[in-house]
């Protein structure tokens, strides 16, 4: 038996003309066009495609413990005001570079009660994200930077302590000590740290 060419059966131009042959106005019928017109989307897959099901994404999930300077030593102070007072204070008895780092908070204004986010960042523990940043920035050296963290854990430094770290130094615009003003690692004028 000889087989004949025919196009495929998602062929545009034939289904056009079967729809033009069953369509009501031509030699067909309602019914004949409608099963046409069902038999078309079933087949070449023209019909409007459903939206597939939304799979619920639950947030990521943040880390409770390790990622934060504990901040439960700070509610011996009244206000963040004061914590701000007491770390400022620190900085008279610490050595550079970190006195330095601290004495930039001596502008870090207490915030108006009707800014959440600020309020917000001060009853929570800086992030050590924020605060290798700020030791980047900074030029600490690895050994310098843990020093870095225990200090800002003994004051106790909030968030917005160290966004306002970070602020104040305009971040790229910060001043970088040389590599050999940069070697004292002991925190206090005491000695280690």
């Amino acid at each position: 038996m000889p087989r004949t060419a025919t196009p495929a059966p998602t062929d545009r131009a034939m289904w056009r003309r079967l729809l033009r042959v069953a369509h009501p106005d031509t030699t067909g019928s309602d019914e004949l066009f409608v099963w046409t017109k069902a038999l078309h989307e079933h087949v070449a897959g023209t019909s409007i495609p459903e939206d597939p099901p939304r799979l619920r994404r639950d947030p990521p999930k943040h880390k409770r413990t390790g990622d934060r300077v504990d901040f439960h030593l700070a509610y011996e102070y009244d206000s963040h005001e004061e914590l701000t007072e007491h770390a400022v204070a620190m900085a008279e008895e610490t050595r550079e570079p970190y006195a330095s780092l601290l004495e930039h908070l001596r502008d870090c204004y207490p915030s108006v009660p009707s800014d959440h986010t600020l309020r917000r960042a001060e009853n929570v523990g800086a992030t050590y994200k924020q605060l290798a940043y700020i030791g980047h920035l900074a030029n600490l050296s690895d050994t310098q930077r843990m020093a870095w963290y225990r200090l800002a854990e003994e004051v106790p430094l909030s968030q917005r302590h160290a966004g306002h770290l970070l602020q104040s130094y305009g971040e790229p615009t910060i001043v970088k000590p040389t590599q050999s003003e940069a070697e004292p690692v002991a925190v206090h004028e005491g000695g280690g740290g």
